[in-house]
């Protein structure tokens, strides 16, 4: 089966991108078609979007527009960059903006001050062991990922070694039965482990690190993969793309499984498809509230079916790119 993309992919570009805009100015953009004001998630977003469609090529004008659009959402005393009206929290904010920054090859105006609470192993350990490791994985790795991908994106602000000391201490949260992060977490594992746990290892994979217990944690996500081909109903792109990413890199690393894997790609791709195809449920999904960001979890989980299945089968008619194959965070 062909999965082709190139009508949806027009559609983003002639229809969704337009209507996102607040100014015409570049970098200019709401959280979704409804929005009426520029918002951090909005501009961030659509950079996503457009580098995984392979259309983010402003001119150098528009290129300073981005810039100073970011800049503006930095705090000079300590580095942050925070998005108002706030949502997801300030370190997700952070690297989120910075990840996009680095799409544009933009760099922060001002140095990550706030690093300085984070640049001990002792500091950096007790700060992970605070979270909350039973209940709430997916939710502390949008914080204990977004340090890291903060550091990582802007070089020299910590000292290398500073990964190691963290991949090191993550690794002792890594339950042998599923290959996920976690504490007293079912054998099988459970949707807050593939949320959380693909958070952190996109900064493995960054930095060429294996994550344990890799087929194990195929095991497991092949297992809580339902009949439709998603993993959470309530969280249809975002679970995934997490979940699809955890595979798909399992099989690039080690081959276990990679039939059922292939399978369990295409099951998710048939449906994502006809999804996007359906005006009624694009409408539904990238209709309103945070739309940009639910599009760039859409295009990118394309991005990674189109690598692992070939661009034959996901046909769009430029490549699509995987954002974190470029940088850490999404």
């Amino acid at each position: 089966m062909k999965y082709d993309l190139r009508e949806f992919v027009k559609w983003i570009i002639n229809e969704f991108e337009p209507s996102c805009r607040v100014e015409n100015s570049g970098g200019s953009y709401a959280m979704g078609p409804d929005g009426t004001s520029v918002h951090l998630y909005g501009i961030s977003d659509m950079a996503c979007v457009l580098y995984a469609i392979g259309a983010l090529h402003p001119s150098e004008e528009e290129r300073a527009q981005w810039a100073t659009r970011f800049q503006s959402l930095q705090d000079p005393d300590s580095g942050y960059l925070a998005a108002k009206p706030p949502t997801h929290g300030i370190l997700h904010n952070t690297a989120f903006a910075l990840g996009a920054m680095n799409l544009l090859d933009l760099k922060p105006l001002y140095p990550l001050r706030f690093a300085a609470r984070y640049d001990s192993r002792e500091k950096v350990t007790a700060w992970l062991d605070g979270f909350d490791w039973e209940t709430g994985v997916y939710g502390g790795s949008h914080d204990g990922a977004g340090l890291a991908s903060t550091l990582a994106l802007v070089p020299g602000t910590v000292p290398p070694e500073w990964f190691t000391r963290y991949f090191d201490h993550l690794d002792t949260y890594v339950d042998p039965n599923n290959g996920m992060l976690g504490r007293n977490k079912p054998p099988e594992g459970d949707t807050d482990q593939i949320g959380g746990t693909f958070h952190y290892l996109f900064i493995y994979e960054h930095y060429h690190r294996r994550m344990p217990c890799a087929k194990e944690r195929v095991d497991a996500i092949l297992g809580l993969q339902m009949d439709n081909g998603e993993w959470d109903s309530g969280n249809p792109w975002w679970m995934t793309i997490d979940a699809l990413y955890m595979l798909t890199r399992g099989v690039r690393h080690s081959q276990h499984r990679a039939g059922d894997v292939r399978e369990a790609v295409r099951r998710t791709a048939a449906l994502c498809l006809e999804r996007v195809m359906d005006s009624a449920c694009r409408q539904k999904y990238f209709g309103k509230g945070m739309a940009v960001h639910s599009l760039t979890a859409a295009t990118n989980l394309f991005a990674e079916i189109q690598e692992f299945l070939g661009a034959d089968e996901v046909v769009t008619d430029e490549p699509m790119r995987l954002i974190l194959d470029k940088r850490p965070f999404i």
